[in-house]
């Protein structure tokens, strides 16, 4: 463990940059142990990357790293539960990718996700026909699909960070700041962990429905168009799916009932929701007694706020690919906003009428 001087000293950014990567033979405080483990994962995904082709080396360990980091702070009750939601987020999120093809054997094979081909065939035009050189590719794999990605991964986690600093400091430094021998207690659980515990398994569920739903029509879209095309009965087709399902959605390719007819994208959204949440038990763990808007942000909030403008950028890509593919998304953009739900949408949903948020009239 890091020395008392560290434990019980005022964090800054700076300070725990330093513990992380100053190299001690008996330092293994989580900070240490974070940084090793990033800088390695980010070096073996960059080479494993480069050697086969597949861009999605860091899509693999996505759902794993930030459970790790969680569980390499476990110290009182608040860090247990941290690391208790990250590794049910972790473990249905791994399923995910799983069922979807991303893991196979060898491991550096699998499903590479589509938009890294579309990057490297300039699709796109403008700056992104840069990508489609191969050297600037290479340096585009080094500073953002393989380290700042790591970067963001073990950030996003940061509030178990916080939230062990402060339970360390409450533990370990009462004696040292009177001059006693007396130990102290870590801060306990209040108010606002029972606040971030909610929302976070919340919007886990909301993910897992949002997944299974897509995940769903793309299996019934498959088989519609594999019966349209074996014995060219239209009939049979609309059968073979299931009732519930508008046949328009797989005449337009892509799900907009259910949650997809209150977000365009309600899987990046409660992913951002997630980490939202996550960053409120480090607010919980930093409060002593004074008012909550004392310590309302700190350093660990910069992880949720990258994540945010990351899934800004990846929704607009994904969003273009659509509109590529889909001659009726631009109408589908019109009606249901990306992250953000109407409160019209919402209603129309608990109602049971999802028909209506995305008729085409």
């Amino acid at each position: 463990m890091a020395d008392s001087q560290f434990v019980c000293s005022e964090h800054s950014f700076a300070s725990i940059i330093q513990d992380g990567l100053v190299w001690e033979p008996n330092n293994i405080s989580p900070y240490h142990m974070a940084f090793v483990t990033c800088h390695a994962v980010a070096f073996l995904t960059f080479v494993v990357s480069t050697a086969t082709g597949n861009l999605s080396q860091v899509d693999k360990l996505w759902s794993i790293l930030p459970a790790i980091y969680a569980w390499m702070c476990v110290v009182d009750s608040r860090t247990k539960l941290m690391a208790g939601l990250t590794t049910l987020w972790s473990i249905r999120l791994t399923y995910n990718f799983y069922r979807r093809g991303g893991y196979t054997w060898p491991p550096w094979n699998g499903d590479e996700d589509y938009r890294w081909e579309i990057l490297r065939r300039g699709t796109l035009g403008g700056w992104w026909k840069l990508l489609t050189n191969k050297w600037i590719m290479v340096v585009f794999n080094i500073f953002f699909i393989s380290l700042f990605q790591n970067y963001l991964l073990l950030y996003i986690a940061t509030p178990s960070f916080v939230a062990f600093s402060m339970a360390m400091k409450g533990i370990h430094c009462q004696g040292v700041e009177d001059g006693s021998d007396i130990t102290g207690a870590p801060p306990p659980l209040n108010i606002l962990d029972g606040i971030a515990c909610s929302f976070f398994v919340a919007s886990l569920l909301g993910e897992a429905i949002a997944d299974n739903q897509q995940f769903n029509f793309q299996n019934k879209k498959r088989e519609w168009k594999s019966r349209l095309g074996t014995n060219s009965d239209f009939a049979n087709a609309v059968k073979s799916v299931s009732h519930r399902t508008f046949l328009k959605e797989y005449e337009d390719g892509f799900c907009q009932s259910k949650l997809f007819g209150i977000v365009r994208k309600p899987m990046y959204a409660c992913e951002q929701s997630i980490w939202i949440s996550y960053y409120i038990f480090s607010v919980a763990a930093s409060y002593s007694g004074q008012s909550y808007r004392e310590c309302y942000f700190n350093w660990s909030g910069g992880g949720f706020v990258l994540l945010c403008l990351l899934f800004q950028g990846s929704g607009w890509l994904t969003e273009q690919i659509s509109i590529s593919k889909y001659p009726n998304y631009r109408f589908y953009q019109q009606k249901v906003p990306m992250y953000v739900p109407r409160a019209t949408a919402l209603w129309r949903l608990l109602a049971g009428n999802d028909r209506e948020v995305y008729k085409n009239d």
